[in-house]
């Protein structure tokens, strides 16, 4: 079967059909020049998320600080259909692609979820995604299957009276013997970044690595914002919540990145856009 390119939320930014064809594309998400119009009261949307694990499966949603309805960090361990995880499995060698979802059937908002009231929602799977284009790329994987949140493990709307953190800083987190990170998104400009570690820290119990933590990269500043994925060595010296007494390392050994991206209208303006591609 001949897949097709998702359509891009910038096409329809520039068709000026977004707003009319939103609701029956799952995969796009609305330009961050158009305002909400409640600066506060998220509406209802579509919302893309990354997905990631293999041994518990974890989707991260793609945020937009211009957005209200998408100033969220969320990140989710969630349940997929035995059939959908046995093919998203399948493509987790070592060639993987950065597999998503979207959900489908109706437009959702992010509070709910950790409000407890959206417990299970219906998405689209994707087996890629294209930064250039800001969308799902092809025909769904799966169409229209049921999406259960087993647990919310980082829920933060974007909070523009906090600064940046002085260092880098990523959320840690896992299960059933996997770690991850996802780069705490701060302040525009920023970037978004997910790595599954090649090993679980001996440093943190199972229960902190299951509720989450917060690391600092001790000797790698926040600025400037990096072009290309920034965890370039095979460990870092880290501070557990910033506090300098709770020292440790971080071992990248066997180390994969899922994702690395400043655009797909996270920041109002890619800060790489015009960047030469780094090899």
């Amino acid at each position: 079967m001949t897949e097709r390119r998702g359509v891009s939320r910038r096409h329809l930014l520039i068709s000026g059909g977004l707003a009319a064809t939103a609701p029956l594309l799952g995969a796009a998400r609305r330009a961050p020049s158009q305002t909400d119009p409640d600066p506060i009261v998220d509406a209802p949307g579509t919302h893309n998320f990354f997905m990631f694990g293999s041994k518990a499966l974890y989707v991260s949603h793609m945020p937009m600080f211009a957005v209200e309805k998408h100033m969220y960090q969320v990140i989710l361990r969630v349940s997929l259909p035995d059939a959908v995880m046995r093919g998203y499995l399948a493509g987790q060698g070592p060639h993987r692609t950065p597999w998503n979802l979207v959900n489908s059937a109706d437009e959702i908002t992010l509070p709910r979820i950790k409000a407890g009231t959206l417990t299970s929602f219906e998405v689209d799977v994707y087996k890629d995604y294209s930064n250039a284009d800001a969308t799902p790329v092809g025909s769904p994987f799966a169409r229209n299957v049921m999406l259960t949140v087993d647990e919310v493990v980082h829920f933060r709307h974007f909070d523009f009276n906090i600064p940046r953190p002085r260092n880098l800083t990523y959320l840690l987190f896992g299960r059933r013997g996997e770690a991850h990170l996802a780069h705490y998104i701060a302040r525009d400009p920023d970037f978004e970044h997910i790595v599954t570690l090649g090993s679980v820290p001996a440093w943190l119990s199972p229960d902190q690595l299951a509720a989450s933590a917060e690391i600092n990269l001790a000797d790698v500043p926040s600025l400037p914002i990096p072009c290309a994925a920034p965890l370039t060595e095979k460990s870092y010296p880290v501070l557990f919540q910033g506090r300098p007494d709770a020292r440790a390392t971080l071992d990248l050994h066997g180390a994969s990145s899922v994702w690395f991206g400043t655009g797909n209208f996270l920041n109002q303006k890619d800060p790489c856009q015009s960047a030469a591609p780094r090899s």
